[in-house]
């Protein structure tokens, strides 16, 4: 529940439903504005200035510029102490400054190609609230047991009433909203622990809607004539991980391309996404997805399912099948690994049991470790944000709509933040600084193209598919939205109604 610590979906759900964000994208995914009004550039393009809509928080505070002021300037100040997971969303930027309660100016070292884009998931926060926990230099924001508090104080059109880590979490209407009224008075969000409660939850009418339905349920739930399902493609790249920190003493391996170019050869992805998926997904071998449009290389394509020539390449690497159908580094540690396997992604277990049955036919043996999202990342990232203890994951990513997130998820400097591989590489770092710099698009379109080609070398991930999602809604909801207008927008509550 706290931005310097959520990265999650659900709780960026949370956050985008209680917080302000400057701009928005529309149902179109164009970009609109939230919070702004309007917003002027400086010729030379290192200037923003937002008028911003009167508002109040929820425990009926003014929502004015300082507030953004506050949060923008806080961020850049402990960004490598306890606030990077937003420092990203505002790369170049050098001062945050209120000209006067509605007016906000944004000030960049140099233009921008996407600092738009960019500001969508940057959540303003309430000042009065969070600036008194800047003690211990700044680190007791990213320490801050939030669940303490019980009641969140909200600037957008909910706060959070009561909050629930593994149980329901309530949001209530904020009357100081500055935008539509939302038609609800509550809106309850519930983490189930296994997809078959959160279906006879929908079935029993006890929730009106299910993020996420199971794949092998979609057609049958789309038969039944009280219900409506949504289904699109989204930008969620179901991925495998590697520990990819040079520094790490443990499996050293594994920092083999060579190696991960074996493992991604014993990947069946048709036999993956028809048995797991249930069809529902594509094969994918970028970070980044469709929605990205040109940003997407073509060139970037998924590696040929073959055993014999994963085989081929560890033999030629020196990694000898052991005796025991189990091969062996060249120090002569057997090849065996554990996997994380965070359980709110879809068909984990099933996925891992196709892939440990292949990668055994290559001489890799692998064991699962599942656990929840957040004890997956906090996993990963030990001891103290320096990746030194883990060996494989499989997780996902969802995107957004412009590539600079995605890319910017796996930079030297994201250890500790977004980083869920540990991977650092400063050619690809000088590229990202580059790609966010440059105005041209065709150029920046080249320097996004050569980041992926770097990423499927270097191979700090394999990836999988792009899935659907579907979502469920009792018969009764009108107005409704994208599914994927979930993840980059508030939902237009005001016109997301009941119909009887």
């Amino acid at each position: 529940i706290n931005p310097f610590v959520g990265t999650n979906q659900v709780s960026y759900i949370i956050f985008q439903e209680t917080y302000p964000a400057l701009v928005q994208y529309d149902e179109n995914f164009k970009l609109v504005g939230d919070w702004a009004e309007s917003w002027t550039i400086s010729p030379d393009g290192k200037v923003y200035t937002f008028k911003v809509k009167p508002g109040k928080w929820s425990d009926g505070t003014p929502l004015t510029a300082k507030d953004a002021e506050w949060t923008g300037n806080t961020v850049l100040k402990y960004a490598d102490v306890s606030t990077g997971l937003m420092a990203g969303y505002i790369n170049y930027a050098t001062s945050f400054k209120a000209i006067d309660d509605s007016t906000l100016e944004i000030t960049y070292s140099t233009a921008v190609s996407n600092a738009l884009a960019n500001l969508q998931p940057f959540y303003i926060l309430p000042k009065h609230i969070f600036e008194q926990h800047l003690g211990n230099k700044g680190k007791e924001l990213k320490q801050w047991d939030m669940k303490a508090e019980g009641e969140l104080v909200g600037g957008g059109p909910f706060f959070v009433k009561g909050y629930d880590e593994q149980g329901t979490t309530l949001l209530e209407r904020n009357p100081g909203y500055y935008g539509p009224k939302p038609h609800l008075d509550a809106i309850g969000i519930t983490v189930y622990q296994n997809p078959d409660a959160m279906v006879s939850a929908f079935k029993a009418g006890e929730i009106d809607s299910m993020d996420k339905v199971p794949v092998t349920l979609v057609k049958q739930l789309e038969a039944d004539p009280g219900v409506q399902i949504r289904s699109e493609a989204v930008p969620d790249v179901i991925n495998i991980g590697f520990n990819s920190n040079p520094k790490k003493t443990n499996k050293r391996e594994l920092l083999d391309i060579r190696v991960k170019q074996a493992m991604a050869h014993a990947v069946d992805r048709d036999r993956i996404i028809e048995t797991v998926y249930n069809g529902y997904a594509m094969p994918a071998a970028s970070i980044l997805t469709p929605i990205a449009g040109d940003f997407l290389n073509p060139n970037v394509k998924p590696e040929v399912y073959d055993i014999a020539l994963a085989n081929s390449i560890l033999d030629e690497a020196g990694y000898a099948m052991g005796a025991d159908g189990i091969r062996q580094t060249p120090e002569g540690t057997p090849m065996s690994y554990e996997v994380i396997m965070p359980m709110d992604i879809q068909g984990q277990q099933r996925k891992f049991d196709i892939l440990q049955e292949d990668w055994r036919k290559i001489g890799i043996e692998v064991t699962a470790r599942p656990m929840d999202g957040s004890a997956a990342g906090a996993a990963m990232m030990a001891p103290d944000g320096k990746y030194l203890d883990f060996d494989i994951h499989m997780w996902s990513w969802l995107g957004y709509i412009d590539p600079d997130f995605m890319l910017m998820t796996v930079m030297c400097d994201q250890f500790g933040n977004w980083s869920d591989v540990g991977y650092c590489n400063p050619e690809y770092d000088k590229l990202y600084q580059a790609q966010g710099a440059e105005m041209d698009p065709v150029k920046r379109q080249a320097i996004v193209w050569e980041m992926q080609e770097i990423l499927q070398r270097d191979h700090p991930y394999i990836f999988i598919a792009q899935s659907e999602f579907a979502r469920a809604f009792q018969k009764n909801w009108g107005g409704l939205t994208p599914v994927y207008l979930l993840y980059v927008s508030k939902i237009p509550w005001d016109t997301i109604h009941q119909t009887g």
